[in-house]
């Protein structure tokens, strides 16, 4: 029997609408514009919400948003200005809705805005989740007011800390009053007993310290990173390791003294058993590390090597036959290892779901194919800065890989077309390709979208060849479109404007051979479009801005041929219409 859509029942609708996802908040736009019972729905669904600058210059307040999504549970201030962060903040608090709010990002700041956290806390809410990352002026004092403002937070963010040595700030304060030491770091672990995970990347002054401090009065502690704090050592690590039972992941570098017999776990029984993700960047790490790791049996599924030294392939080898069970492995600017290690490899590496092998320039497309044939699971592979192409002859019989969804092969200057096009062949789900500044690729990328019709991301920048994305009438899935500085010409923009119907985002800067109109051609096709760049295409009339906000509503974000083409007035105009006209 013929049922009318009307008819469904709300909860059949929320299940299709939640196959959207968090990566497809665009869409819940475009459903909710098609009556008033999806925007009732899509906003109900809505769980995150990101405020920027043109909400408060068009609304002046961002109260009827909460109102609007009263079952949000992540909100994002990040790319507000400092004073409209606090403002914000004291709306979320005096607002009657809003109370399943569990995590606020207030990175990017020159300061935390105590004010706003704390009437934020005084409201009742229990923030949960707290990212206050790349802060100009982050110190003890700063921390001490988190805990004691939010003791239910399970997760914080205090990484990339940008304070300056200002000759004349270290003569009137204290070190503490300006950066974080552990004795912020300590205040923060007696405040915050039910912390699980916590970023203190790039906060050098902390040492061993503040892990002893951490692991003893957070009982609940999972994650830590402490990547770039070079005044910490093994015997921090080793204690934490050994003191947190319930750690399961670390990300460190610097670690120097790891040498010979050097173990992370004091006792191969009782450390380290929930283990199992352990990143070491820039670090020396030798075999016999390696082995004690394997000797400890902990249940690692993610591993990190990022320019780290010391060990040999056969030490490498030996550890990842132990570890070859749904793993996502990371063997970044590992500058020995080559396409026949690689092949041994993946012969037991069968359930990998990731790898990067960035900056390992040994490697051809011998490894690539060897990692498609032999790992069934296989997602994600990254070889940007390789040899891929290097090499003359390639087997044409090789094994589809319908599990690959992502390929990141940019910087490399000898991969073909004839290579490429092989490499799509076996990766026919393929839904995001970048081969940036493969200054070799022409026509090959029409092939591939033909053959991978499920690509939604495809980046192209600094491919001078490729004039266009293929010529055919066929539809095709592209969301996200980065093809700046490449030789797309008016004949290449129409043809992206005719065949790429759900565009979302495209990126045209420094794109010499496109005019005004193919530009405004793709714009009245590509009726999803939120965000262009322009910058730089010198063949546009200065009136396309204006033209362009006028004509495609759904329009955010402009970044026009030069910023000297639009007054404040005609900026703030645009940004009324709803779409922030800028620079980057």
């Amino acid at each position: 029997m013929h049922r009318n859509y009307d008819e469904l029942p709300e909860e059949i609708w929320e299940l299709i609408l939640n196959q959207l996802g968090n990566d497809h908040e665009p869409e819940f736009e475009s459903v909710s514009a098609v009556n008033k019972r999806m925007l009732s729905l899509t906003d109900r669904l809505r769980l995150r919400f990101t405020v920027i600058d043109q909400t408060y210059f068009i609304h002046g307040t961002i109260s009827p948003f909460l109102y609007r999504f009263k079952n949000l549970k992540t909100l994002d201030l990040s790319q507000l200005r400092n004073a409209s962060v606090e403002t914000a903040l004291c709306e979320i608090a005096r607002s009657s809705v809003a109370l399943k709010l569990e995590a606020v990002d207030i990175s990017n700041r020159n300061s935390v805005p105590v004010k706003g956290l704390k009437e934020l806390a005084l409201s009742g809410r229990r923030i949960k989740v707290l990212k206050c990352a790349n802060v100009d002026k982050l110190c003890d004092v700063d921390l001490v007011n988190i805990a004691r403002l939010y003791p239910d937070l399970e997760e914080l963010d205090v990484s990339y800390s940008r304070n300056k040595f200002e000759i004349d700030a270290l003569r009137n304060y204290s070190i503490s009053e300006i950066m974080i030491t552990d004795a912020g770091i300590e205040a923060l672990s007696f405040g915050l007993r039910n912390l699980v995970k916590i970023n203190i990347l790039m906060n050098p002054l902390l040492t061993d310290k503040s892990l002893f401090d951490l692991s003893s009065n957070c009982l609940r502690l999972q994650e830590i990173a402490f990547l770039k704090c070079i005044m910490i050592t093994m015997k921090g690590v080793r204690f934490m390791i050994n003191n947190s039972r319930d750690l399961r992941s670390v990300s460190m570098c610097l670690i120097t003294t790891i040498h010979g017999t050097d173990s992370l776990f004091v006792s191969t029984v009782t450390s380290g058993r929930r283990l199992a993700s352990l990143h070491f960047n820039e670090s020396e790490v030798s075999d016999e590390f390696l082995n004690s790791i394997v000797e400890a049996r902990v249940p690692l599924k993610s591993v990190s090597l990022s320019d780290s030294r010391s060990y040999s392939i056969n030490g490498l080898t030996r550890f990842l036959h132990a570890y070859c069970r749904g793993m996502f492995l990371d063997l970044t600017k590992n500058m020995m290892i080559c396409d026949s290690d690689i092949v041994a490899l993946s012969q037991y590496l069968r359930d990998l779901v990731s790898i990067k092998l960035n900056y390992c320039h040994r490697l051809t497309s011998a490894s690539l194919f060897a990692l498609i044939d032999n790992c069934t699971f296989l997602e994600q592979v990254e070889m940007e800065h390789t040899g891929l192409g290097e090499e003359k002859d390639l087997n044409d019989v090789h094994t589809k890989a319908s599990s690959i969804k992502s390929l990141k092969l940019g910087w490399n200057s000898n991969l073909t077309d004839e290579c490429l096009l092989k490499i799509g062949l076996v990766c026919p789900n393929l839904k995001q390709l970048d081969v940036s500044s493969c200054s070799n690729i022409t026509w090959s990328i029409g092939e591939i979208l033909k053959s991978c019709n499920k690509i939604e991301h495809l980046s192209i920048q600094d491919c001078g060849g490729v004039k266009n994305i293929g010529l055919k009438v066929e539809p095709l899935r592209l969301k996200k479109l980065h093809m700046a500085r490449s030789g797309v010409n008016d004949e290449g923009l129409v043809g992206i404007a005719v065949r790429c119907n759900e565009l979302v985002k495209i990126d045209l800067e420094g794109c010499q051979h496109v005019t005004t109109s193919a530009v405004k051609f793709m714009v009245k096709n590509c009726k999803k479009l939120r965000e262009v760049n322009l910058m730089g295409c010198l063949n546009l009339h200065v009136f396309v801005v204006d033209w362009m906000v006028h004509t495609r509503p759904s329009l955010r974000k402009l970044v026009p041929p030069s910023y000297a083409v639009t007054t404040e007035r005609q900026r703030q105009l645009m940004l009324r219409h709803g779409c922030q006209i800028c620079d980057n």
